[in-house]
Order: C-alpha cells, then sequence, then structure tokens
C-alpha cells in the first residue's frame, strides 16, 4: 500500500523548532494512514516482556501499528513475531490473548500454523488442491526483527531499521535505573488492564514523553491526597535525539498507601541505591517513539495501540521486582490499579482530557486550523554531566513533546528509514559510561 501526504504540508504543521504543532495531525484520516506505513512499519515496537512469555510454545497476542501480530516463544529460547493473520483469506489464525500452544488453527477454513509460523496443516490438500499448494511458501508473515533490551520484547517490519540498542539509544540509560534496581530484575504480572479513550494516540505518547506540567492541575486532588505535592525545582526532563523523553521528580513526593511492607520496601531502596545509585529514589516516567511508556514510580507499563486518527487503546501493564514477596506484588498491582487503572484515581483525569480534545478537533473546523503552543522551555536545554539527553532543569516542559514530533516529522517525510546523524545521537556522559563500565546499569 502506497499512501502519502505532502511533505511540506506536514512541515506546515509541525514547526517543532518554534514549538507549534497544527492539531490536524491528531485528526486526519489521511495523516494517520501514512503513520501506519512510516511509522509503525518501520519502528522499534514493544511487544512483551520476557516474564509474559517464559516457556517454550507461550504466546502473547498484541498489535504492532493496526496489526495484530502473535509473539512466540520457541524451544530454543528465542522469541519470534508473526502476523496473526492467515494467509489464506486474512482471518486471525489466534483468538485467544495469551497461552501456550504447539498450533494455531484458522477457524474460517481450518489452515494450521506451528508455533515457529510454518504451514503444517490444509484440509484437503490432495482432493482440493491436488497437492499442488506449497506449504513452505504459505507460512505465517514474520515480523523481520525481533530483540530485546532488559527482558523487554521489541519487533520492527522495517529489515533496513538499526539494531534495538542503538533505535533506545540513551534511553537504556534510564531504563536501567528502572529494571537493574532489584537483585532479581523485574516481572510483568498476569493481567492487562484495556481501555478505549475517542482521541489520537499521540496526544497519550506526548504527555508521557514530557508533560508533567498538567499533573498539578489535572490531578491536583489526587496528588494533594497522596502528599505534599511537588513543584517545577523538584525535578528535570529530558528530551532525546532519537524522539524518546523521560520526565522526572529527584525524590518520592508522594505516597500512594499507608506502607504494611515496610521492612522489606526499606531494604529494597537499600539494595536499589547500591544498584543504581541516585537514580533509586527518582519517580520517572518515560515514552519511548513511539507508543511505549513506563511509570516506574507506580509500577507500571503502557502501549498507546491506534484504533484510527481517533481512536486508541491504552494497555495497561504492572510490573513488579521479581523477588518480592508475594503480599508485596498484590499490593503493588492493587495501586497500580487504584491510581493508573481505567478508573483510576489518576487515570480518570488524563482519559476525561484525552477524550474531551478529541470531541472538539473531530466535531470541529475552526478549533482545526489553530496552532497549538510548546513552547515551554525552549532554547533552556544543556549538556549534564550525569544525564544524556538534552537536560532541562525544570520537571515542567515541553522538550519531549517537541523532540516527539521532530522525530514523527522525520519518518512521516522520508522514504527509507530516517537516520540520525552519528554526532547527533544521544549517547552516554562520562559520568554514565564510567557507571557502565563497572558493570552496573547496563
Amino acid at each position: 500500500m502506497i499512501v502519502s501526504v505532502d511533505a511540506d504540508y506536514l512541515r506546515s504543521l509541525v514547526n517543532w523548532e518554534e514549538g507549534r504543532i497544527g492539531p490536524e495531525i491528531f485528526v486526519s484520516d489521511e495523516i494517520y494512514k501514512v503513520e501506519q506505513e512510516r511509522i509503525f512499519g518501520r519502528s522499534w515496537l514493544f511487544l512483551a516482556h520476557d516474564s509474559m512469555i517464559p516457556d517454550p510454545h507461550d504466546f502473547f497476542a498484541t498489535y504492532m501499528g493496526g496489526d495484530p501480530v502473535l509473539v512466540v516463544r520457541q524451544p530454543d529460547g528465542s522469541v519470534r513475531a508473526f502476523l496473526n493473520v492467515c494467509r489464506h483469506r486474512g482471518m486471525r489464525v489466534c483468538r485467544a490473548e495469551e497461552g501456550n500452544t504447539r498450533s494455531f488453527m484458522c477457524t474460517y477454513h481450518g489452515w494450521t500454523y506451528d508455533s515457529a509460523g510454518r504451514l503444517v496443516g490444509v484440509p484437503n490438500l490432495e482432493d482440493a488442491y491436488y497437492d499442488k499448494l506449497s506449504l513452505a511458501d504459505n507460512g505465517l508473515i514474520q515480523v523481520a526483527q525481533v530483540d530485546s533490551y532488559k527482558g523487554l520484547i521489541f519487533g520492527n517490519f522495517d529489515p533496513t531499521a538499526p539494531p534495538l540498542h542503538e533505535y533506545l539509544g540513551a534511553l537504556k540509560f534510564y531504563i536501567d535505573g528502572w529494571v537493574d534496581h532489584a537483585e532479581g530484575g523485574i516481572e510483568v504480572l498476569p493481567g492487562a488492564i484495556k481501555w478505549t479513550i475517542n482521541a489520537n494516540w499521540k496526544l497519550a505518547a506526548e504527555q508521557f514523553a514530557g508533560d508533567t506540567y498538567h499533573a498539578t492541575t489535572s490531578h491536583l486532588s489526587s496528588l494533594l491526597s497522596f502528599g505534599p505535592g511537588f513543584d517545577a525545582k523538584d525535578g528535570a526532563h529530558v528530551s532525546l535525539r532519537e524522539g524518546h523523553g523521560e520526565s522526572f521528580l529527584f525524590e518520592r513526593h508522594t505516597r500512594f498507601a499507608d506502607d504494611p511492607l515496610g521492612q522489606y520496601n526499606e531494604r529494597k531502596r537499600r539494595i536499589a541505591r547500591e544498584r543504581v545509585g541516585d537514580r533509586a529514589d527518582m519517580v520517572a516516567n518515560f515514552n519511548a517513539f513511539p507508543n511505549f511508556a513506563g511509570l516506574p514510580g507506580s509500577a507500571n507499563l503502557r502501549v498507546w495501540h491506534p484504533k484510527g486518527p481517533t481512536k486508541f487503546e491504552i494497555w495497561s501493564f504492572t510490573v513488579v521486582e521479581k523477588d518480592a514477596p508475594e503480599e508485596a506484588k498484590r499490593a503493588q498491582q492493587i495501586s497500580a490499579s487504584f491510581t493508573e487503572g481505567a478508573a483510576g484515581v489518576v487515570e480518570t483525569d488524563d482519559g476525561e482530557n484525552w477524550g474531551m480534545i478529541g470531541g472538539v478537533l473531530e466535531q470541529g473546523y475552526q478549533a482545526r486550523k489553530m496552532a497549538w503552543n510548546y513552547e515551554m522551555g525552549l532554547g533552556t536545554g544543556r549538556e549534564h554531566p550525569d544525564f544524556p539527553g538534552e537536560y532541562y532543569d525544570s520537571f515542567f516542559g515541553e522538550a519531549g513533546q517537541r523532540g516527539f514530533y521532530r522525530r514523527w516529522l522525520e519518518f512521516m517525510t522520508t522514504e527509507a528509514w530516517p537516520e540520525i546523524p552519528p554526532e547527533e545521537r544521544s549517547g552516554e556522559t562520562p559520568a554514565t559510561a564510567a557507571v557502565n563500565e563497572a558493570g552496573v546499569a547496563r
């Protein structure tokens, strides 16, 4: 499928350098179709965590853009991903969300595939096809590249895309502070919370890339009930050249519940400080371009699955320390659901905001002609010896959003994979290189 939107038109909508974004990108059918090809068809997209498919023939059903895919653990321990689409008439070959199986059978005509994606069974092969159908040529379509970082599994349809570690860039440093803080690593608890928002997926992605500014207005009542709250001076944010963004408080300013596991949590914090230093006390949120997000401070990771120009699904997973006692895991799951679930005291604020914006843009005309303002912190970024990326001395800012749309525009206006010049990539700082050389947080 070849879809195009005039590159100059897109540049007129996305003026990231001056902090101006035209809201037509959140509602246009044509732009959404190009995104499917150029963003979701070429980016590294989060698929699953190792703990979700630990055993041979375990599978997890998810999406890459609008395409349904199956992520399957192979007998040799490797992971493959396939389009969850039968080669005969395009029916899904698996209707379950997760499980363990050695085969997937299309319920339309009965074509059957093994867990390696090979076509192994066709009803009436001899009588209907006269033994002329090539099974080898009709296996499930395989995702071109599958790789993982610290147990986080990603896939990419584009065989020419750079390797995952290069794509993540310096975001690896911030992910390390999350996944390496516990001796046994992290795991994802079974069961995802899923819900639909009538708005464009980018509204959620850009918020997690750096919009903490909204919290003291949208989430004010929740924040005040949890603790003293926070201000701009209590944290910072970074924009990474690869389109990723992260904001973080230097230390926790809120508490979501009384701590019934004080002894365990104190030991956990002590071990975390030994393993990842000051990052153990940071409360952060990030968005990895384009649609994978994390709330390490709330034991939560997210995927924004697009379902059209004005609809997306949120898939929310609870992340815990793998070696934590069961009562601690259960407490974290309850806390994450209470705050960040579909009906959570924090998440309902975001859903209402995004949904109302979506309604205005979908129904209006004049509102789609205006340019939104993304100027906050413009021109104030700098290098920091301890934090890779373009660093901003404020918890509030819009650099992450500007960086997200800069990368979005590069993908949308190029036919080949949009390379970042080596001198522009967000690499390690001297301090992070020293930490990684010592074998910590790598």
